[in-house]
């Protein structure tokens, strides 16, 4: 076989390999603008009601989505909570509607609530700065990609 035929060969194999390995992560993420996090999902009622509770500690580049199976009021408090956290409401097409910047951790028995007097499909917690660092305005689109569970 001809050596350029067999290097292009090679060239086009490797490539495609490397190109499906990033295609395949497993990872679900939502990016809202060029900022991207990784994301754990809560959908089912007790990750819902769970959410980030208890947690010590959350890399800068993940964060956690609510799925809702329906709009939904979602009013979110802090109660055993030990990060402070950004809240990013989102409609059913996922345009920010509202923002909760730092909302500290509470480990009170009445914690503040927070939300839009709106109804939401989704809900994204990040990491507290994550809105301000990535200039995250109100009507901004959100890109939500998730995966098919195996």
């Amino acid at each position: 076989m001809n050596k350029k035929i067999l290097f292009y060969a090679l060239f086009v194999f490797m490539m495609s390999a490397m190109v499906s390995g990033c295609l395949s992560d497993k990872q679900p993420k939502v990016c809202l603008g060029s900022a991207c996090l990784k994301v754990e999902i809560a959908q089912t009622n007790e990750e819902l009601q769970r959410g980030l509770q208890y947690r010590e500690t959350m890399p800068r580049d993940e964060g956690m989505l609510f799925i809702f199976p329906q709009d939904v009021e979602a009013g979110f408090w802090m109660k055993n909570t030990l990060l402070p956290l950004d809240m990013i409401w989102l409609s059913e097409a996922k345009s920010v509607v509202y923002i909760q910047k730092n909302a500290p951790p509470c480990l009170q028995e009445e914690c503040p609530v927070y939300g839009p007097k709106e109804s939401v499909r989704y809900v994204l917690e990040a990491n507290a700065g994550f809105a301000d660092a990535n200039d995250i305005q109100i009507g901004q689109e959100a890109k939500v990609f998730l995966v098919e569970k195996e």
